[in-house]
């Protein structure tokens, strides 16, 4: 009977050894001489690595890096992350140091550090590497002897349960691997936070999301509202000089294969002014080349010191743009609210109105006939009518406060081509709504971020009831606490927040099931609305302060060393994952146009 166990246990010990050179390179083994305890406290095992392997590998010495055993007994493959270790000279072993004196110069002998070292690891997850089956709890301890390998990064991913779908976000954050971690797109409809300091790769992560849906994903469309200027010129190629793009570019291809160009649509709200001051003949192709005049060739000419050369050919309203490697056009649409299409929503429009204004606003526009504009309609509004539906003094003035400065924003009635909101998002795979280029003020901004969130929800909701659109929509705003801020004080910025707080909960919470999803982007998640900071199922911290990280659940060690990382790192903390978070690090800079004059 001892000779069948040891002739089974000799046999198993040879298959683990062989199946885990399939799985990864070896390193060491499970400790005989250490006991390895499991226990309803401890799940920590202990590994024996020789020197040569030690000095062999950069990363061995790190504390986090993974590694993984096969167990001799179960034939279990079980992810290992190494939590401490135990280094000493040789000749440690030979004397207690507490029962001598020290000598006063040690002597200096490199032979003596040619010994074993040991790595303290946690156990993770552990599966069958022979089967498909899913990733289970470590709750096995490996025998000793058991082979440890540096995993490749596939068990990684299996193991973690971190390459779900394929919208790729990165690769998990570990010094010895190259694993990718990805969702399904789905799971963007349940929304999600990105925080992080200037410069800590926010706005990067942002475009590496909107290249890589635009690469692996045919039934996304994406909706990007530009306040900052960084994404409507994404249309542009990568600065294929610098050394930092082409690391980048390498990263993005691991992730998604390569990105060679993209459409793009850019939607852009002309004024009244922009259009005395710019345009003479107002035609569709004047609109386009003035576009490109003011916007585009500025960047175009920056590219060129690089040592890029582009051919740009421009046509109706398409410019198109061809260098080597990257082919591309942008759509410029111009658009301008129109009295006469919107009267039933004018009282919605301004959130500053407050809810009496918005309630009388509301029935004057319903009894109003053959008003053609805006100016026409402040006109109509007088004291006899103020009079008639008994309107307080208060609301009268928050009522023409409000119309006046929706005059004041030039936005409306412009006599210049457009095309309609419906067609350009029945057509469109990536939209861009720049509300940067025309300088426009805070208050304009908002009015248009607030129009299109509410035209863009009941277009979409129109088409899903009658069966006409299937696709997921992400929208993405960058600076969102611009936009949907904390509460503060002041009577009408008060009125602004719970209008706002109210319109973004209800596009959140009902979007999910119109596969409608938001990615939001800002420094200080205190800034927000608490609504969104709740409502986002998956944030993403990049470099931030210590008091951020923590509340959003860092622990105090994360929080700290993620303060001190390198631009591209962030920890991603979502329920969908097993562990809770994850670090990841993002191809920097992304793989679309990404430039900032500034730094020139």
């Amino acid at each position: 009977m001892i000779d069948e166990l040891y002739n089974g246990v000799k046999d198993r010990a040879g298959r683990a050894r062989a199946l885990a050179v399939t799985l990864g390179s070896a390193i060491g083994r499970i400790s005989k001489y250490i006991p390895n305890k499991i226990d309803q406290e401890n799940l920590y095992v202990n590994v024996v690595v020789d020197p040569n392997t030690y000095y062999s590998f950069d990363y061995l010495g790190r504390i986090g890096i993974l590694l993984g055993t096969v167990d001799i007994r179960t034939l279990q493959f079980i992810l290992l992350q190494v939590v401490g270790y135990e280094r000493s000279d040789i000749t440690s072993s030979l004397f207690n140091s507490n029962d001598l004196t020290p000598k006063m110069m040690e002597d200096e002998d490199p032979g003596t550090l040619i010994g074993n070292v040991i790595l303290k690891c946690e156990m993770l997850t552990r599966l069958d590497p022979l089967t498909k089956g899913e990733a289970l709890p470590a709750d096995i301890i490996p025998e000793p002897q058991s082979p440890v390998i540096i995993p490749y990064p596939e068990m990684i991913e299996r193991a973690m349960s971190i390459n779900r779908g394929r919208l790729k976000f990165g690769f998990l954050e570990v010094s010895n691997s190259e694993a990718k971690v990805g969702i399904p797109p789905e799971e963007l409809n349940f929304h999600a936070l990105v925080i992080g300091t200037t410069g800590a790769g926010k706005t990067s992560f942002i475009k590496d999301v909107i290249a890589s849906l635009l690469k692996t994903v045919d039934d996304e469309q994406i909706v990007v509202f530009d306040a900052t200027g960084d994404y409507y010129h994404s249309f542009l190629p990568p600065d294929f000089s610098s050394e930092t793009v082409r690391r980048g570019l390498e990263d993005f291809q691991k992730l998604n294969g390569p990105l060679e160009g993209v459409e793009e649509n850019v939607i852009f709200p002309v004024t009244v002014q922009w259009v005395r001051r710019n345009l003479t003949e107002r035609n569709e192709e004047e609109i386009t080349k003035t576009y490109f005049d003011l916007y585009v060739r500025p960047l175009l000419e920056h590219i060129k010191k690089r040592g890029i050369e582009t051919e740009i050919q421009i046509s109706g309203r398409t410019i198109s743009l061809e260098t080597k490697g990257w082919k591309s056009k942008i759509n410029v649409n111009p658009f301008y609210l129109s009295f006469k299409e919107n009267v039933k929503i004018i009282h919605k429009l301004n959130p500053y109105f407050s809810e009496q204004a918005s309630h009388f606003l509301k029935i004057m526009t319903s009894e109003i006939k053959d008003v053609i504009n805006l100016e026409e309609f402040i006109e109509t509004i007088n004291e006899e009518r103020f009079e008639k539906l008994q309107v307080h003094k208060s609301t009268r003035e928050n009522i023409l406060r409000g119309l006046y400065l929706l005059r004041e924003t030039g936005l409306f009635d412009i006599r210049v081509p457009r095309t309609s909101l419906n067609d350009i998002l029945s057509s469109s795979k990536f939209i861009v709504i720049d509300l940067y280029n025309q300088e426009l003020d805070d208050f304009s901004q908002k009015i248009l971020t607030y129009y299109f969130l509410d035209r863009i929800f009941s277009l979409r909701e129109r088409k899903m009831r009658s069966g006409e659109t299937n696709n997921r929509l992400l929208m993405v705003i960058d600076e969102a606490h611009r936009f949907f801020p904390s509460a503060r004080g002041g009577e009408e910025d008060n009125n602004y927040v719970r209008r706002v707080a109210g319109k973004i909960s209800t596009l959140m919470r009902l979007g999910r099931r119109r596969r409608i999803g938001f990615l939001f982007s800002t420094h200080n998640p205190n800034d927000l609305s608490d609504i969104i900071v709740q409502l986002a199922n998956t944030k993403f911290v990049f470099r931030v302060s210590l008091e951020i990280s923590e509340n959003l659940g860092l622990t105090k060690t994360d929080a700290k060393i993620l303060s001190w990382e390198r631009n591209g790192v962030a920890y991603m903390i979502s329920p969908w994952l097993r562990q809770g978070k994850l670090k990841i690090r993002i191809p920097v800079p992304p793989p679309l146009g990404h430039y900032d004059l500034s730094r020139t």
